[in-house]
């Protein structure tokens, strides 16, 4: 019975042992991003994905990465054309205009009115052929 009772208050001390560990990191998410920027096997991968076959999950794990790793717009360009084009993707349809549209003190007219043109077609409905371009 002494030895039940010794092996219970054993066990009761070392189950109230805490891990009071914490741990701290200085990671952010943009150079999480950037990192993934950074990694050849994870881009080539994603830019197979998005140019060979349309995969729109692909496609928001780039937006994600060019957006918050890179900062800027540019670099999606790109791929945004792509979808939009190849695969008729309505939200790589917005990301054009949102793209070409950044900076509207710098635009000039044939370029404002390609990114009208891309606005246009990211309200495009597929069923409604009865839509045309201007």
């Amino acid at each position: 019975m002494k030895w039940n009772l010794v092996i219970l208050i054993l066990l009761l001390i070392s189950c109230n042992k805490k891990n009071n560990a914490v741990i701290v990191t200085d990671d952010n998410s943009a150079s999480y991003f950037r990192r993934k920027l950074e990694n050849k096997k994870l881009m080539d991968s994603l830019d197979n994905l998005v140019m060979s076959k349309g995969d729109t999950l692909a496609y928001n794990e780039l937006k994600a990465i060019h957006y918050i790793g890179e900062q800027k717009f540019t670099g999606f360009l790109y791929y945004a054309l792509i979808m939009s084009n190849k695969y008729n993707y309505k939200v790589a349809s917005y990301d054009v205009y949102d793209i070409l549209t950044t900076n509207e003190k710098f635009l000039d007219k044939e370029t404002r009115r390609m990114a009208d043109e891309y606005l246009i077609k990211s309200k495009r409905y597929k069923s409604n052929p009865a839509i045309t371009k201007r």
